[in-house]
């Protein structure tokens, strides 16, 4: 199921909470045989935020409240309400800005919407993997700030990469998705509470020679990994502000087809 949705922050909400079940399902190595209930989480008052984990450890500001993400599926279809941890009751939005209301009920409504079905909706097995398998799409307005990467994306191995890049200008380059990434990319999304998604970028450089190097992104940042699991290296808020990092290694993009 693809699932387009008009806010970017929305979106990491959701692509947020996909995260958690994902992890929590591979740690119990149950696939979803059985259901967690509850899920434990943070809010911003301000923004309508959502974040999942050590509030200790991301040094949170009081702006943050603590909330559950309760799953209770009913005939309403209403599978997902969230609670407060004090009382269990319906957590009160009264210290909730405009903005943060407005993007915490767009939240939970598309959540609930994912997790509507006449047959299946009552089933907790059936919700969780609706929204573990959903695809949050970014609509075309928000995604088309990120059109460099789509723009020279090509579905290539190494060697094909090498033959693309062997003739055109030094400083040419591409992005592809290799092995290497997608392991990099699982091993980091084991522990790590923010979803990271990892890419190949193949360039040749001034000397000639193919290069290349794995981007991160991490809590709307980009980086180069550099062998640090604990991704602690300079980042940046976008992938061109990356790539200009690399000075003139780089030149123009080989546009895909």
């Amino acid at each position: 199921m693809k699932v387009v949705v008009l806010d970017k922050r929305v979106h990491r909400n959701l692509a947020l909470f996909r995260h958690l079940i994902h992890r929590q399902a591979e740690k119990m190595n149950r696939f979803f045989r059985r259901a967690k209930k509850s899920y434990r989480a943070y809010v911003n008052c301000k923004t309508g935020e959502w974040y999942f984990g050590d509030f200790k450890k991301k040094k949170l500001t009081e702006e943050w409240k603590p909330i559950v993400i309760q799953l209770r599926p009913n005939t309403e279809g209403g599978a997902f309400e969230v609670i407060s941890p004090e009382n269990e009751e319906v957590f009160p939005c009264k210290d909730f800005s405009p903005e943060a209301y407005a993007l915490f009920t767009k939240t939970l409504h598309i959540l609930n919407q994912i997790a509507y079905d006449p047959k299946h909706g009552k089933n907790p097995f059936w919700v969780l993997r609706q929204v573990a398998h959903v695809d949050f799409i970014l609509s075309e307005e928000e995604e088309g700030r990120r059109n460099l990467i789509h723009e020279a994306w090509h579905r290539v191995n190494r060697e094909e990469a090498e033959s693309l890049l062997k003739d055109a200008p030094p400083g040419t380059y591409l992005f592809r998705e290799d092995e290497f990434a997608e392991v990099l990319e699982d091993q980091l999304n084991e522990n790590l509470d923010e979803p990271i998604k990892c890419i190949t970028l193949s360039y040749r450089d001034r000397k000639e020679k193919i290069c290349e190097k794995t981007l991160v992104f991490k809590e709307g940042k980009w980086q180069f990994y550099d062998d640090d699991v604990a991704l602690s290296g300079e980042s940046f808020d976008t992938v061109k502000e990356l790539l200009d990092s690399l000075g003139d290694n780089l030149g123009s993009p080989l546009l895909a087809d």
